[in-house]
């Protein structure tokens, strides 16, 4: 037979109390510390700007560029103490809170293959230093730095475009932060070869201060060259040539008629000469002959040339006897003749003027009119003045100059000619 205990009721209240007791406990304990939060990610890092750069190969040159470096963020949750300085990654570093990092040059390709050892040392050695680096980020989460380099044209770098890699990462290992990288880019462009230099033209007519006269046939010639320059040269395309007066406004266009040869365009270093002719050439005064010649790139060469036209005067009788001397009181009919270059007779000119200069110094102008004083003409059948005449007291003895006159292209008198006759006293040969 078996027996059944007996517990007193002061016994089993007792054990129940107990039993609350330990429940009590376990309940109500501490929780365990958390840890500092921590950042999570590689290092943030924007992208380099300018994203590229060109030269041309043995262009001088640099390019500055930069970039910013970031912290990681901080990853706050419930699992960490965001109260407690965060650490960057697992903490495992020196200094939990400092993120020391190394900013270098990973690697360059082109077109995704890497470059030759040679062309990335001249690479390598045209880039600057990177200002910042190594340098520390901190705090975590919050800090950042912008780092700058610059980049030297180098005429060892073959032409190519180059993709240039810049990677930033932690200094010591085993901090628990990614790495960040970005890439540039660097392109060497072929030198071009470019035509600089204008046609070289050259007038080889009329000649410098050539003296021309009225009727004369006017002879234009010059040639013209673009320089080859070592392949660059384009060639001569056109040329143009003008005879300007009067500050421009006389302006007597020969581009029309000019004769090219051989035909344009023609190829670089291949002279061209242009020619062409006027025939009679019917005006007065001094003249500037512009010529000019255009190459395929744009550019205009020239040359100028200055020559003068005017008229033949001569003395006619009774100056033109020779040894004659008139008296001084008498009354002198001065006459003369304006011819042009092979002594044919021209109709009367304009703005004629007749400049007597006395022993004394006395100067007497005489102008065209009806007048006893003035000047008058005698014409042929074709218009033609076949003799001018002004009628002159002469005031003194002495050696009298006439100079004529006539108006050039611009309405200026031009001195064309002139001569001499001697005064005497009554008793001097007539």
């Amino acid at each position: 037979m078996s027996t059944i205990p007996i517990v007193s009721r002061s016994t089993a209240a007792i054990g129940v109390l107990g039993l609350g007791l330990i429940l009590s406990a376990a309940s109500f304990a501490a929780p365990p510390a958390k840890p500092a939060c921590t950042t999570n990610g590689p290092v943030l890092m924007t992208a380099i700007s300018p994203a590229q750069y060109s030269y041309t190969q043995g262009e001088a040159g640099s390019e500055s560029f930069q970039f910013t470096v970031s912290s990681p963020a901080v990853q706050v949750n419930g699992n960490c103490d965001s109260s407690l300085p965060p650490k960057f990654g697992n903490g495992n570093g020196t200094d939990p809170s400092i993120l020391p990092l190394t900013v270098s040059i990973a690697k360059i390709e082109t077109g995704g293959i890497a470059v030759t050892a040679s062309t990335a040392a001249a690479l390598q050695a045209a880039l600057s230093s990177f200002t910042t680096a190594p340098f520390q980020l901190t705090p975590p989460g919050s800090g950042s730095q912008t780092i700058s380099f610059s980049f030297g044209n180098s005429a060892a770098i073959p032409v190519g475009i180059y993709d240039v890699t810049v990677e930033v990462k932690p200094s010591e290992t085993g901090v628990g932060v990614g790495t960040a990288s970005r890439s540039f880019a660097i392109q060497v462009e072929e030198p071009q070869v470019l035509d600089t230099l204008a046609p070289t033209v050259n007038i080889v007519a009329p000649v410098s201060d050539a003296s021309l006269k009225v009727n004369d046939s006017l002879l234009v010639n010059f040639t013209a060259v673009d320089p080859p320059e070592g392949g660059a040269g384009t060639g001569v395309i056109a040329t143009r040539a003008a005879i300007t007066s009067c500050a421009g406004s006389f302006n007597y266009s020969l581009s029309s008629s000019l004769t090219n040869s051989p035909a344009l365009p023609v190829a670089a270093d291949t002279t061209v000469t242009a020619t062409t002719g006027v025939t009679p050439w019917l005006y007065v005064g001094e003249f500037t002959l512009t010529a000019e010649a255009d190459d395929n790139a744009g550019h205009t060469g020239s040359a100028i040339r200055t020559f003068s036209v005017g008229a033949m005067v001569g003395a006619l009788p009774p100056i033109s006897v020779p040894n004659r001397q008139f008296n001084a009181g008498s009354t002198l009919p001065i006459k003369f003749s304006i011819t042009d270059g092979v002594g044919a007779l021209l109709p009367p000119m304009d703005g004629i003027t007749v400049r007597i200069t006395a022993p004394s110094g006395a100067i007497e102008q005489r102008v065209a009119g009806s007048g006893a004083s003035n000047i008058r003409w005698e014409t042929d059948d074709y218009g033609n003045v076949t003799q001018y005449i002004t009628n002159y007291v002469i005031p003194a003895t002495g050696t009298y100059q006439v100079d004529i006159l006539i108006g050039d292209v611009c309405g200026a008198p031009a001195l064309q000619g002139g001569f001499k006759f001697v005064a005497a006293s009554k008793g001097g040969k007539q």
